[in-house]
């Protein structure tokens, strides 16, 4: 083989080589080309999606207000037309859709009210309670069930609540319920034997402290002592979180099938009876006077004194917008009064 013939080979090899390495190079820059504009279309179609969802909460609220301010409605009840099933609205000519649904905050039990301090009949309901929350003296009253409650009202309706979804027999229900309240309350000694301040967190494999403050999400509750995944998925659709202790539950929201929520602050009356007359609900609702009487018999436990209302302040809004590619999810607190609803908290994700 000639030198000229070696020479030709060599450019050869070089041209395919210089060939390959270019049409890697445009591949590449196709490729990041691609993903940058469909990069700018998932954060243009998320931020649209993020103002529809914004969107719905201006619509919950302003439909709410002219609902109670045209209806005339002396109470807040699961027969209204907020309670029914969730409304869906196509958005962007079909590419899109908005989706919420509405709960009343007062048909589950706010953990936050574990603190509640006791009300007296006629009482303020659905107070906020200040200060530093510490209950009223006067151990060893009679809990719901008969037994010795711990004089902590919201301790003992908060563990006569879990017992019965307690399967596990290593941790009682009112160990559970004292340690959720010294999870929240603002000072660092515990509640009893059962109680667990920082120096039981502190001496974990991973340490952390006490909140000392109003719980933000129930999903806190996998970090309280006792606490286990299986026992908060058997109670999670029974609790919320409210931020304030206000634990009022109303009647007229209460669904048959989670009784227990009324049932718990009674005294003398089967969850049965109690079940019965939620499913009997009147067209306006309860009030105090026609709820008794449906039951037929039974009265407000000394623990429940100021919880069982007929009436609601919270509601909360869940909303989800889709565009394309983009998706937002809020849960939305509303504060009724009178006949107005104003969002106070906002929760923005899954």
């Amino acid at each position: 083989m000639t030198s000229f013939q070696r020479n030709r080979g060599v450019a050869l090899i070089t041209i395919l080589v210089i060939f390959s390495v270019l049409s890697i190079m445009a591949i590449q820059i196709l490729n990041s080309q691609q993903m940058q504009v469909q990069r700018t279309a998932n954060i243009i179609n998320g931020s649209r999606a993020y103002q529809y969802m914004y969107g719905a909460e201006v619509f919950a609220t302003s439909q709410l207000s002219s609902y109670f301010e045209e209806s005339k409605a002396e109470r807040v009840h699961r027969l209204q037309p907020w309670s029914q099933t969730g409304l869906a609205f196509e958005i962007e000519q079909g590419l899109g859709q908005l989706q919420g649904s509405i709960k009343d905050m007062h048909s589950c039990f706010n953990v936050n009210s574990v603190i509640m301090e006791q009300l007296s009949a006629g009482g303020d309901e659905g107070r906020q309670i200040g200060g530093n929350n510490r209950q009223p003296s006067g151990n060893n009253k009679k809990a719901n069930d008969g037994s010795e409650g711990s004089g902590m009202p919201g301790v003992d309706l908060f563990a006569k609540l879990i017992e019965p979804h307690l399967e596990d027999n290593s941790v009682s229900p009112q160990a559970l319920a004292v340690a959720t309240k010294d999870w929240i309350d603002e000072d660092q000694e515990p509640t009893g034997i059962d109680g667990a301040e920082d120096y039981t967190y502190t001496g974990l494999k991973v340490p952390y402290r006490t909140a000392d403050t109003l719980m933000a999400h129930t999903s806190e509750l996998l970090v309280v002592k006792g606490f286990t995944p299986e026992i908060y998925d058997a109670i999670k659709d029974l609790i919320c979180v409210l931020p304030t202790t206000d634990g009022t539950i109303n009647v007229n929201t209460v669904k048959p099938e989670q009784a227990e929520l009324v049932w718990m602050l009674l005294d003398d009356v089967d969850l049965s009876q109690v079940r019965q007359a939620l499913e009997s609900l009147p067209e306006e609702g309860y009030d105090e006077a026609s709820f008794f009487e449906a039951l037929g018999s039974g009265k407000v436990s000394e623990q429940g004194q100021g919880r069982l209302v007929y009436d609601s302040r919270y509601m909360l809004l869940t909303a989800e917008a889709r565009v394309n590619t983009g998706k937002a999810v809020v849960r939305s607190l509303m504060l009724k009064q009178e006949s107005e609803f104003h969002v106070v908290a906002r929760h923005i994700g899954e």
